[in-house]
């Protein structure tokens, strides 16, 4: 892939000014598609971070000719930042992939280019991780401004059935969300990580093949396989104005990427004896929306489950590659895994995100 960087000036989050000796350097990565207004209002809260020493590299991705006026703009606007422009858009696996090799950080942040943070998030974030060395992978806390300022995915478990329980999710804050607790997945919209990690789940951040959607879930399995851990941290709220670059997207496009990626990920993750468990439920699961989809006349769902139906056939080398990845990188068997990040949620949890009411499903935990 070929990237473009423009000069600019010396970036003041690189230079560690003397109340910053000592604390981890940080790469933050944004990446932009056709959404210059929201990066900009993303970068212009990154100023008032109480965090000394940091880079900031923005990836734009591939945005369009009409756009790419707009993302120099912003690219002027803020010369402490390091910008990439992308030549097509690989989606946020792509991106981020991308941005990841400019970074210099010992840890590293992923920022959704439409949040707006909080100044005091990522101190907490980085001394959590400094505290808890058996953590690899932390999500920080996101509020939701486009629905009530209810909370973002506070981590996901895993379950029985193979779908991720998103803990939290569109649930007014509150005490049960004040805990760190270990989860099967964060949230890539805020998300930092060791760079060690990278190196002990084989050697690259996100599958590019994934495009966007479950990508940052599969990260974060191959972390727990590789002996570290993903913990969901109570830091001070961000804002997230989700969807701000798929909304753009085709009806469908986010359901059909993520039950692909999902399937493959547990298709390629997963022990023989986990598969054996897990896959009759999973796929028993997606033949039921299928058919309910079928008969509700909704095409788009229908796509989506037929992808994660048909993944194994038609991924099968892929994922036949995975596994053997798996199997050098594996420092935990399922069992330990599961025995720490897995809670399955009663059956009104997955008939409420089928119809789009998850709002209302009461966590337990």
């Amino acid at each position: 892939m070929h990237v473009s960087q423009i000069p600019t000036q010396l970036n003041i989050g690189q230079v560690t000014p003397s109340g910053g000796r000592g604390l981890p350097f940080v790469s933050i990565l944004v990446i932009n598609f056709q959404g210059a207004a929201l990066t900009r209002a993303c970068l212009q809260s990154l100023r008032q971070l109480d965090y000394p020493n940091y880079e900031i590299i923005v990836a734009d991705n591939g945005s369009s000719p009409e756009h790419r006026g707009e993302v120099l703009a912003v690219f002027a606007d803020f010369p402490e930042i390091k910008p990439l422009l992308l030549d097509t858009n690989s989606g946020f696996a792509g991106g981020n992939n991308a941005a990841l090799r400019e970074a210099r950080g010992d840890f590293i942040l992923l920022l959704n280019n439409d949040t707006v943070v909080n100044p005091g998030f990522l101190r907490a974030l980085v001394d959590y991780l400094l505290a808890h060395r058996e953590a690899g992978v932390v999500q920080g806390k996101m509020l939701l401004p486009r629905c009530g300022n209810t909370l973002d995915v506070c981590g996901s478990f895993a379950t029985a059935i193979g779908l991720p329980y998103h803990y939290g999710y569109y649930k007014p804050d509150g005490p049960k969300y004040e805990r760190a607790v270990p989860v099967f997945g964060g949230k890539g919209a805020c998300l930092l990580f060791r760079r060690e990690v990278v190196e002990a789940v084989g050697g690259f951040l996100f599958d590019p093949d994934f495009f966007c959607y479950y990508e940052e879930t599969d990260f974060c399995h191959r972390a727990w396989l590789s002996g570290f851990e993903v913990h969901f941290v109570p830091s001070p709220a961000i804002q997230h104005f989700m969807g701000g670059t798929s909304d753009r997207m085709k009806r469908g496009f986010a359901l059909e990427h993520y039950q692909r990626n999902m399937a493959f990920s547990l298709w390629g993750n997963l022990s023989a004896g986990s598969l054996l468990r897990v896959m009759p439920l999973f796929l028993g699961l997606q033949i039921a929306a299928l058919l309910i989809a079928t008969l509700l006349g909704r095409g788009w769902q229908c796509r989506a489950h037929w992808e994660a139906l048909i993944c194994l056939c038609k991924r099968w080398k892929k994922i036949r590659e995975r596994r053997k990845l798996i199997a050098r990188i594996r420092r935990r068997s399922d069992a330990e895994i599961f025995a720490k990040m897995k809670r399955t949620p009663r059956l009104s949890y997955f008939i409420k995100t089928f119809t789009g009411d998850l709002a209302n499903y009461v966590d337990d935990v």
